[in-house]
């Protein structure tokens, strides 16, 4: 346990300590203070207000998790340390999981600042007060944790599967793109109904959108949890096979 909390400060502050986290902060506080703006100046009713806010956070999340994964391992081939660390007396499944924690920690402290503009909601419509359920809001920055998870594990495997950074971002933002655009436009793509519902399924968006609602539903979960322990597990089989 103490060798996971080393490793786990150790990444959180190699996040801090790098300028393109600090970018991607910015243009991730960027984007949704826009996008927030844009809500409060279409004067939309609370509720469509958070399901906007959601679907801003998540649009950000394309460009935000692939380049915060990209060098979690790809980096550490690149300056020579990841030897020193794998031959360390440390199993790969802590090294593992002590980087998604560090990942998971950075982008869960990014998306903090977005609480404010919920409390900028209700001092500028104070009526919304007692209109806003945080049900929904809760729900909803859940599913941005669960989601973010999935994909920073599966990011994390791009980073391992390769040595170069560029390749491992691009890999991870073509796969959430798909599944982004894909569910969104799940039917002009198909008259299937099969197709369509495996497409609402597998869509983060329309899972956004639905706990934006406050509609608890517990598939996402189970999906999302499972798709990070078998990203996690696929990550520690192939550093094994590297070390």
């Amino acid at each position: 346990m103490r060798s996971f909390f080393s490793l786990w400060k150790r990444e959180l502050s190699a996040l801090f300590l790098s300028p393109i986290a600090y970018v991607m902060l910015m243009f991730f506080l960027l984007v949704t203070g826009c996008g927030f703006y844009w809500l409060v100046k279409e004067n939309l009713e609370v509720m469509r207000s958070v399901q906007g806010l959601m679907m801003v956070i998540w649009a950000c999340m394309l460009i935000v998790l692939p380049v915060l994964t990209m060098r979690t391992f790809a980096e550490e081939r690149r300056s020579g340390t990841f030897e020193t660390l794998m031959t360390a007396p440390i199993h790969n499944s802590t090294v593992v999981l002590a980087k998604f924690a560090g990942v998971w920690t950075f982008f869960i402290l990014m998306c903090a600042p977005t609480l404010l503009y919920l409390k900028i909601i209700q001092i500028l419509s104070p009526e919304s007060v007692s209109l806003m359920d945080t049900g929904p809001i809760v729900e909803g920055y859940l599913t941005v944790g669960l989601i973010a998870a999935a994909f920073l594990a599966m990011g994390m495997l791009a980073s391992a599967l390769t040595s170069n950074q560029i390749i491992a971002a691009i890999s991870t933002f073509s796969i959430m793109s798909i599944l982004f655009f894909g569910g969104l436009f799940e039917p002009q793509l198909s008259n299937n109904p099969m197709v369509r519902e495996v497409g609402g399924y597998l869509s983060p968006a329309l899972h956004l959108m639905e706990a934006a609602r406050g509609v608890f539903d517990s598939r996402p979960v189970v999906f999302y949890v499972s798709l990070t322990l078998f990203f996690l597990f696929a990550t520690v089989k192939v550093v094994e096979n590297r070390h």
